[in-house]
């Protein structure tokens, strides 16, 4: 091959290569405006424990208020823990049974205005709340609003509570950045694949590679797998 060809070959290579980065790049870029328009911002594990006869004013997004407080109280009828958004007019997910309750939520549930009930409710209190879901429970769910601004967040609130010892222990916590935009319980958005993206054709490539191997291990179509999304 002359040199004028060899140069021309190597002149298309090269624009084939940055194309394909520019690609990349952009596709990155429109995820992140995504992201940033629409997206979970999650705690990630925390397990912090609240003592008996304590409270836990939680912040869930790490301004300067306490959007719930949590409580891990004694009173006469034993060991008592209970839940309350501060600010008027959030609501959590609760039920009514002659007290107001605060719902032990499952993974799944979608926490949105409609599912909303009380600013306060019993979560466990041994006979006393017989209708109490926390009694026990592990990994089971707070769904609630908070503010921050002049707007209204959905969140969730993962916790153990064992009523009888008496520990409340908070596991972690997510809210939806979006005002009024619903949240799903225990769903975490995956955070790897923007910088696969800005990876380029590389990243896109490995990216590929992920979802193959995701679909031969039978969870390619499981919503919130890196391969279904």
């Amino acid at each position: 091959m002359n040199k004028p060809v060899a140069k021309r070959s190597a002149r298309r290579r090269l624009s084939a290569h940055i194309t394909r980065r520019r690609v990349a790049y952009s596709l990155a870029a429109a995820a992140s405006s995504g992201t940033a328009q629409a997206a979970i911002v999650y705690s990630g594990p925390q397990n912090i424990p609240i003592n008996q006869l304590a409270s836990l004013n939680l912040n869930i997004d790490g301004d300067a208020y306490g959007d719930v407080l949590l409580k891990n109280y004694v009173f006469g009828g034993g060991n008592y823990q209970g839940a309350t958004v501060n600010f008027f007019p959030v609501k959590m997910v609760t039920f009514t049974s002659g007290l107001n309750y605060v719902t032990a939520l499952n993974a799944g549930f979608t926490v949105d205005t409609s599912s909303l009930g009380s600013f306060t409710g019993s979560m466990a209190y041994g006979g006393s709340n017989p209708n109490a879901q926390f009694n026990n429970a592990t990994g089971k769910f707070i769904g609630l609003q908070f503010p921050s601004g002049p707007n209204n967040y959905n969140a969730w609130v993962r916790v153990d509570v064992n009523n009888s010892a008496g520990t409340f222990n908070v596991v972690d916590w997510a809210y939806e950045n979006v005002p009024g935009q619903s949240i799903v319980t225990g769903v975490v958005r995956e955070p790897s694949t923007l910088g696969l993206l800005a990876a380029g054709a590389a990243g896109v490539a490995a990216l590929r590679r992920r979802r193959t191997v995701a679909c031969r291990a039978g969870v390619c179509n499981r919503p919130g797998s890196a391969a279904h999304d």
